[in-house]
């Protein structure tokens, strides 16, 4: 897109789940394990719409229930140590080298060893979790019973996530009363070594050694891994046996998982609110509408999402987590998995019948009363979200806008749009395993856990923002960014349908390629454009309406995540290294880096054409805002952009144009070698599917491709003069997407 730049010195001068997986290509290990091209095994080509529209929901009258497809990680399953959990890790890996130091990188399809002798349970380990309790040591007989305990668990290889809750929980929010489940000794030394309350019981010890994901590993793919379900199985008993502990202690728990943010203190909602105060258990659910939540007073149709639950010491909490736990030790079933278990429990009586959830009006012909004999009353007032469930439990669902999902809160945003500050989220609904949960929580700026240098305030300009490394690849130069307003044609993000989207990734994608190019050359690391979702992407299907069936807000999504668009794992493997769209906006920026927010510290590259006119959807710009601007023809080559901004001293470069800021290189041994690191870099697939013809199959649309190599792609003249069609984009790529329908 052009636009003139109306100044006084322009007047003067004048986006991979394999869905194929979901056509039975991959077990369901997948959906409880796996990555999310894997996820979606379970919904085969047999799946009826209606549970391919209702993610994680539940028939009460069926024989099974739809597993739950929304927890995209396991992030407390590993003992093996990663090189993400070793260090707090910037989102890319190592710094930016020159173009000079390009190096080749080998294809990241290398598929992992699968460790078999985990597909057994642990016998002896379960027999221990099921008498724990006697041999507990840490900081547990400290908790007070006078308010309610704030818990989570972890294994060593998500200690990250476990230290970025804690930083929310216990240094952001001051809540006290805190504990952590430490499942094996590594956590446990450094629960130690940080001051952090844990608890510790000998008998309750993660005992595999394998990264239970199935499939791909969460952050190296030369681990082994399980392709059954006993390692989490285990971990879920390990859960179930930490908070009956607590819970015979006295204590009200409320537990989250570790890739859950608190954003506010919750303690005056439970201590106040009758879906917690008058149920025995209250539960977080996959529930995508709050338009029918409020309806049906709570989603009891969908799945409850034990990422956060709460626990009142009742007896009949504590004889159902105690089931709860056996059942883990003692299913048959490879892949059934603690949520499943926890969903089925809460559904089916010990007898095999499904009484449903019932109200708690008129229990054994009593009006205004629980099971329990707690008044609800009588007002005009809508009834608590609570509901007698099986097992006797007085069930509580916890309210989506306060208690969001990952897909409510990233890309629905449906707290902004009802006006809500939610309580919690929970990173579900996402892509790219653990490296997906980390970039969008930095996108929201809810990743506490990066250091100065992450913001470039270090000795110097700052550094990769992974401790450690700074001095192996020396200091980066600054940062790169694309004009906020340069963007796809607007026709393309301004209304839903997945060509659109599309053909709006693959200009985003060819920007983001040009930004890391730039990166090469200059030293500086790219901030990554801010992107629009004209379709949402999910493992079921969200076509012809490109949402997710009982989504409240439909697309486009604006400020959608980046794992909707690119495999951040692959962007790791390749060396590349980036920062999140909203850095700048980042409060630590402001405390560790406040230079890079003033006009000094800024240049403005103006890409021009043969015409004299600025490449780039620019007309909003004022160069009062930068400290000076620097002109270049629009496409240049390496040398062309070292000449003009490679020894510019200011820490932030801004482009006029995204699609426009590189050409190629001049040199064919730099060009082999940026295209080979693209080549893992860019390395993303996503299915956008529906049901197929005559509904039978499925009918699938599929991105991202890559665009053409540099090393090819490189009239740098021929770009220029198409370069006022808002479409020459797609000159760059060989194809935008393909189609594949599949019975």
């Amino acid at each position: 897109m052009v636009r003139r730049r109306l100044s006084k010195r322009r007047l003067a001068a004048l986006v991979a789940v394999l869905l194929a997986a979901a056509v039975g290509a991959l077990p369901l290990y997948a959906i409880f394990f796996g990555t999310p091209e894997a996820s979606s095994a379970s919904l085969d080509a047999s799946t009826p719409e209606s549970v391919l529209g209702a993610p994680g929901r539940v028939d009460n009258d069926a024989t099974t229930q739809t597993s739950d497809p929304t927890e995209m990680e396991t992030l407390s399953v590993t003992k093996t140590k990663t090189q993400a959990s070793q260090t707090t890790p910037s989102s890319s890996g190592d710094a930016q080298e020159t173009s000079s130091n390009i190096n080749s990188l080998s294809s990241p399809s290398i598929k992992p060893e699968v460790d078999t002798s985990t597909h057994a349970a642990d016998v002896d380990a379960n027999d221990a979790i099921a008498n724990a309790g006697t041999a507990v040591a840490g900081t547990a007989k400290h908790l007070s019973t006078a308010t309610p305990v704030f818990a989570t668990f972890v294994s060593d290889g998500f200690h990250e996530f476990m230290l970025n809750w804690f930083e929310h929980v216990s240094k952001k929010l001051s809540i006290d009363n805190v504990i952590i489940a430490a499942l094996d000794e590594k956590t446990e030394n450094l629960c130690k070594s940080k001051g952090i309350p844990y608890h510790s019981d000998a008998d309750l010890r993660y005992t595999f050694d394998v990264m239970a994901t199935g499939g791909q590993p969460l952050h190296d793919n030369t681990k082994k891994v399980t392709m059954q379900g006993k390692a989490f199985q285990q971990i879920g008993a390990l859960k179930a046996a930490f908070l009956l502990y607590l819970l015979d202690q006295g204590h009200e728990v409320l537990v989250s998982d570790v890739d859950t943010v608190w954003l506010r203190d919750p303690r005056p909602f439970f201590h106040s609110e009758a879906v917690t105060q008058r149920s025995d258990i209250a539960v977080s659910t996959d529930c995508l509408s709050h338009t029918h939540e409020k309806k049906e007073q709570g989603c009891w149709h969908m799945q409850f999402n034990t990422g956060v639950l709460w626990l009142r010491p009742t007896e009949i909490t504590k004889k159902f987590v105690a089931e709860w736990r056996d059942a883990l030790l003692t299913t048959e079933h490879d892949f059934e998995h603690d949520q499943d278990i926890f969903n089925r429990l809460l559904r089916v009586e010990e007898d095999g019948s499904r009484p449903g959830f019932r109200p708690l009006y008129g229990v054994d012909g009593v009006d205004g009363l629980s099971a329990q004999g707690t008044s609800i009353g009588n007002s005009d007032t809508p009834p608590p979200a609570l509901r007698l469930a099986s097992r006797g439990v007085t069930l509580g669902a916890l309210p989506m806008s306060l208690f969001c999902g990952g897909q409510v809160y990233f890309v629905q945003r449906l707290h902004e749009k009802l006006g809500v500050q939610p309580l919690v989220v929970h990173t579900t609904y996402q892509f790219s395993q653990a490296q997906g949960k980390r970039q969008r929580l930095r996108e929201h700026g809810l990743w506490l856990l990066d250091t100065k240098e992450y913001y470039g305030g270090g000795d110097e300009r700052g550094g990769s923002g992974d401790k450690g490394k700074d001095k192996e690849k020396g200091k980066h130069k600054g940062f790169v960014m694309v004009y906020p307003s340069d963007g796809p044609p607007d026709e393309l993000i301004q209304s839903a349908g997945v060509q659109n989207h599309l053909d709006s990734t693959a200009w985003y994608r060819l920007t983001v390629r040009n930004l890391f190019a730039i990166s090469k050359l200059t030293g500086r690391i790219p901030i990554l454009p801010k992107l629009t979702c004209p379709c949402d992407r999910y493992w079921g299907n969200v076509l012809p309406t490109c949402s997710i069936g009982g989504s409240d807000v439909q697309p486009p999504y604006e400020g959608c995540p980046q794992d909707h668009v690119m495999n951040l794992p692959n962007l790791e493997r390749s060396g590349v290294t980036w920062r999140e769209y909203s850095f700048l906006e980042n409060e630590k920026v402001k405390e560790f880096n406040s230079g890079l927010l003033s006009k000094q510290e800024r240049v403005f590259v103006e890409l021009t054409l043969q015409d004299g006119e600025v490449f780039g959807d620019v007309s909003d710009f004022d160069e009062r805002s930068v400290n000076r601007v620097v002109s270049l023809p629009a496409f240049p080559l390496d040398n062309e952009l070292l000449d003009a901004i490679g020894n510019a001293p200011e820490q932030l470069l801004i482009l006029s144009s995204g699609i426009g800021s590189f050409c190629g290189f001049v040199t064919q041994a730099h060009a082999k070698a940026f295209d080979d690191q693209m080549q893992v870099a860019l390395e993303a697939e996503s299915h956008f599917c529906g049901p197929g013809a005559g509904g039978t199959g499925r009918s699938c649309d599929i991105g991202f491709d890559k665009p053409r190599n540099v090393g090819q792609d490189n009239d740098c003249d021929a770009m220029r003069g198409k370069a006022t069609d808002p479409h020459q984009f797609r000159d760059r790529y060989d194809r935008i997407g393909r189609h594949q329908d599949s019975r």
